[in-house]
């Protein structure tokens, strides 16, 4: 019986430490105009600066992908220990990049913006016609 408890006081511990893991620690909206319009339906791709702007050219190279909403906004929640640091071990700027691709997957919108902790940011990307 005690074998059993100590198994279950176990697992419900490694339960509340799992859940607490992944914490969101800010919130990107990334508006997309085209000609000046919200651009409804549009991928989005997110890259974390891990080898810099380079890499977004290629949309493989992405860490997530939001659809914009029927505004032209694709929301963006950035977690720990994934897409930043814990707010509690640091409070670092990272700067995250969102892209745009044409249906030959060339690159047609950027945007850069630097987020810490806490942060919830609303950037305007502009595709290029």
């Amino acid at each position: 019986m005690k074998k059993v408890q100590i198994f279950l006081m176990s697992a419900l511990a490694m339960l509340l430490m799992t859940s607490c893991l992944f914490k969101t620690e800010a919130t990107v909206d990334v508006e997309v105009l085209k000609n000046g319009q919200p651009q409804s339906g549009v991928a989005v791709y997110r890259f974390n600066n891990d080898i810099g702007e380079g890499a977004t050219i290629y949309k493989d190279n992405a860490k997530a992908v939001v659809t914009t909403n029927a505004g032209g906004v694709a929301h963006f929640a950035l977690k720990s220990p994934d897409d930043m640091d814990p707010s509690s071990v640091t409070e670092d700027v990272k700067t995250f990049f969102f892209c745009t691709f044409d249906a030959e997957n060339h690159r047609n919108g950027f945007v850069a913006v630097q987020v810490k902790s806490g942060d919830k940011k609303t950037v305007q990307l502009v595709m290029e016609n």
